[in-house]
């Protein structure tokens, strides 16, 4: 099981509802950082990363359920009927405003399921790669979807 997939079900079945909802609220990663809730459900993995971290559970309180089958973000996205410009604006903001956005649209777009362990990977190592992944799934259309 990889660390992502731990740290959901850690947030999920850890965590009781004011330690979730103490996360749920924070409206910046640096608010997340002073939250004892943080701490305790990072305990398990050490200091190490903090920052990193922070991006992926910055995003545990609104996506509960993890599915190995789930479409990838940019693809749910677009069953969702978000605007286009809602993900270009993701892509083009910069650090921390990149990812408040992408909490945005992923509360507004309600997933049921996310696979967690890609989805963490590209929130723990978010960069200029991961937006283009994402506006590239948002697009593109695989043969096999036809």
């Amino acid at each position: 099981m990889s660390k992502f997939i731990e740290l959901h079900e850690r947030f999920w079945q850890t965590l009781d509802n004011g330690q979730r909802a103490e996360i749920r609220r924070v409206s910046t990663l640096e608010d997340l950082e002073t939250l004892p809730a943080f701490y305790h459900l990072l305990g398990y993995f050490g200091p190490k990363d903090v920052k990193q971290w922070a991006r992926v559970v910055f995003f545990l309180p609104f996506i509960e359920k993890h599915n190995n089958d789930a479409k990838q973000l940019g693809k749910q996205f677009k069953e969702a009927k978000i605007n286009e410009k809602r993900i270009f604006q993701i892509v083009r903001s910069t650090s921390p405003n990149d990812l408040i956005q992408l909490r945005r649209v992923t509360q507004q777009a309600k997933l049921s399921s996310i696979n967690w362990d890609t989805f963490g990977k590209s929130l723990f190592y978010w960069n200029n790669i991961s937006k283009k992944h994402l506006i590239q799934n948002f697009f593109i259309k695989l043969k096999d979807e036809e």
